[in-house]
């Protein structure tokens, strides 16, 4: 039996007052264990609109700049836009945190009344420490480290930490965001996916205290061979793929930054970037790269 039949079955039950394996046995049909089928619940489309009708809040229209040449690979605008989601992947060692840190930090100074947040799920105190002393800018960025919170429920700790409303949240890495997560709440992997999801969105719409729009830096781990590791659900959640390479020794040995997705600025583009002991010296637009991800 199809779902077709067995809910076209259900519903003449139902005129009769009986559940579908009630019926069936009427009909003289041995059912065993025949599953109940839901009918289909009833939707609203109220919320769908003519594309000329949209109303978007002017907030979601802003782009705060970092005063950096990375800007232009971020957007058209020169900036990182407010309500976005990039989601920055690589290999390890290329350098996801500095770069990303490094970024939140310039942000943050050149953009005094913004308030930033880093969430180290990996590094503690000691290992931050030492970042601190190469890159002495980064101890502008409010930082909370999860190891400090291990006698709380972890989905606790950061729904009503970003309750208090951030313009910009650095989150290192969603991978140890959601081991914490699973164990804590007790969620599958599925379900804490769908978690970090809805607490971005609510986040991005400017659900929180302080009513802005929060952006998020996402960085996510790769797999040996480069594939992002996690659903397409996480990977549709990013306006932006942001993805950090090292190039051969046979091709310099050099790293860089190229955006396979990008929905305010340009993709595809190979931008150069070299880490210092206190610096990053940033190169130039070097190179269009063929395969771009596709536009969800």
């Amino acid at each position: 039996m199809n779902y077709s039949q067995r809910y076209y079955l259900q519903k003449k039950a139902k005129d009769q007052g009986l559940t579908l394996e009630e019926y069936l046995m009427r009909r003289g049909v041995n059912t065993g264990n025949t599953p109940t089928v839901k009918e289909p619940a009833i939707i609203s489309f109220d919320k769908v609109t003519k594309l000329s009708e949209i109303d978007i809040p002017e907030g979601l229209l802003k782009f705060n700049k970092t005063g950096l040449v990375i800007d232009t690979l971020f957007s058209y605008e020169g900036g990182i836009g407010c309500g976005t989601n990039i989601m920055a992947t690589g290999d390890p060692g290329v350098g996801k945190t500095t770069v990303l840190l490094h970024t939140m930090a310039n942000l943050q100074l050149k953009n005094p009344d913004l308030k930033c947040l880093f969430v180290s799920g990996e590094m503690g105190r000691r290992q931050m420490w030492k970042y601190t002393q190469r890159f002495p800018m980064f101890g502008n960025l409010e930082t909370i480290f999860m190891s400090d919170f291990t006698d709380y429920n972890s989905k606790d700790v950061l729904e009503q930490l970003f309750e208090q409303g951030y313009d910009y949240i650095l989150i290192d890495s969603i991978a140890e965001i959601f081991e914490g997560i699973k164990e804590d709440a007790g969620l599958s992997q599925k379900e804490a996916e769908k978690w970090l999801i809805d607490l971005c969105v609510k986040q991005n719409k400017g659900e929180n205290e302080r009513g802005v729009f929060t952006s998020f830096f996402l960085i996510q781990q790769v797999t040996k061979a480069g594939v992002f590791v996690g659903s397409n659900k996480v990977k549709h959640l990013a306006d932006a793929h942001m993805e950090m390479k090292k190039e051969s020794e046979r091709e310099g040995g050099g790293t860089f930054i190229c955006f396979s997705k990008n929905r305010d600025g340009n993709a595809g583009i190979k931008f150069t970037y070299m880490l210092g002991n206190s610096e990053i010296q940033y190169g130039q637009l070097v190179e269009e790269r063929e395969e771009v991800e596709e536009e969800d």
